[in-house]
């Protein structure tokens, strides 16, 4: 019987001979399958699967900040001019030409960079952890699952990182030879200030920063899933940045009063001017003497840096992935 059992599994392997037109089916499009889940195993078990999303996320963050630096500048300027008429797009572009050299539009974008790689990094890197805990079915995660995921993550990085933040404002927002850089402005401002002024806005950071984060890493992923699915497993390079445009530009408006109170809360204290004792004192102050409106100041140039930014970010991210061998869908 085994013998019989064993000839005709063999006979069976290895193809229809002469008249068994009955076995036309092989198996091979089952052990074809049956490969193909197996290697998507073990690309998504690779033990070194951590420090490949860390290098992407560390490129991701540094390409996708340089490359929008003038309008972050833009943005801060406009953020903390907290006058009854704002400062106008136009009249921004001009403080910034006038300061005399092209560097002027990349001020602080340094310890941007030093400060969005490294946050980047660890952003994604923890995401793809806390997701895999968080689920409940790691085939099948959940909107919701993907976007707690995504706050604690974000939230965790940028707290850990959070003075590079305000030593990145200060470099912005002051006036031209305020500071000489990363380490004179961090002397500066622990000298005059104390420790305790890196830390200022804290509170709504770690606040805005777990919707944003959530919103933005959950939705991606999410209209990833659907291009994915829609272009058999090869999207477009531009289908993949506006997702990232996309998701990130609806996840910054949802969070954008606590950015701009965070910003003001960072950049007060410079050459000696305190403004506000707090979060709800910014609040109080920004809607007394510039309406709601004032809390949505300099939104518009965020968007136009953001969501490029944020679209070269993500593709800057998968593609960095694919190359070094992380399936793209797990």
């Amino acid at each position: 019987m085994s013998f019989a059992s064993s000839s005709m599994s063999e006979f069976q392997e290895a193809g229809p001979g002469p008249g068994s037109s009955a076995l036309k089916v092989p198996a091979v499009p089952a052990k074809s399958k049956q490969s193909a889940k197996l290697q998507e195993q073990l690309v998504t078990n690779d033990p070194l699967r951590t420090y490949k999303v860390f290098l992407s996320g560390a490129l991701s963050g540094a390409i996708s900040r340089t490359a929008t630096a003038p309008v972050d500048r833009l943005k801060m300027l406009l953020q903390t001019h907290d006058g009854a008429k704002g400062l106008s797009l136009r009249q921004g572009w001009q403080k910034m030409m006038a300061e005399g050299s092209i560097k002027s539009f990349f001020k602080g974008n340094g310890a941007n960079v030093v400060k969005i790689a490294p946050e980047t990094a660890l952003k994604f890197t923890l995401n793809d952890s806390i997701r895999s805990i968080v689920a409940q079915d790691p085939d099948k995660v959940r909107l919701r699952e993907r976007a707690i995921s995504g706050g604690i993550s974000g939230a965790i990085a940028q707290g850990l990182l959070y003075p590079l933040d305000t030593i990145r404002t200060r470099l912005a927002v002051s006036p031209t030879n305020t500071y000489n850089g990363i380490l004179h402005a961090a002397y500066r401002i622990r000298r005059d200030e104390g420790v305790a002024a890196f830390y200022r806005g804290l509170t709504p950071s770690m606040i805005g920063i777990l919707p944003f984060a959530g919103v933005d890493i959950a939705l991606f992923e999410a209209f990833k899933e659907i291009l994915y699915e829609k272009y058999d497993g090869r999207p477009p390079h531009m289908a993949i940045v506006g997702a990232g445009m996309l998701s990130s530009s609806i996840a910054q408006v949802v969070s954008y009063p606590l950015a701009l109170v965070r910003t003001r809360l960072q950049a007060h204290g410079a050459g000696g001017q305190v403004k506000y004792r707090g979060m709800v004192d910014v609040f109080r102050k920004t809607i007394r003497n510039e309406g709601v409106r004032g809390l949505y100041k300099g939104l518009l140039p965020n968007l136009l840096k953001l969501a490029p930014a944020a679209g070269i970010g993500w593709f800057v991210f998968e593609e960095t992935k694919l190359a070094l061998g992380v399936n793209p869908r797990s």
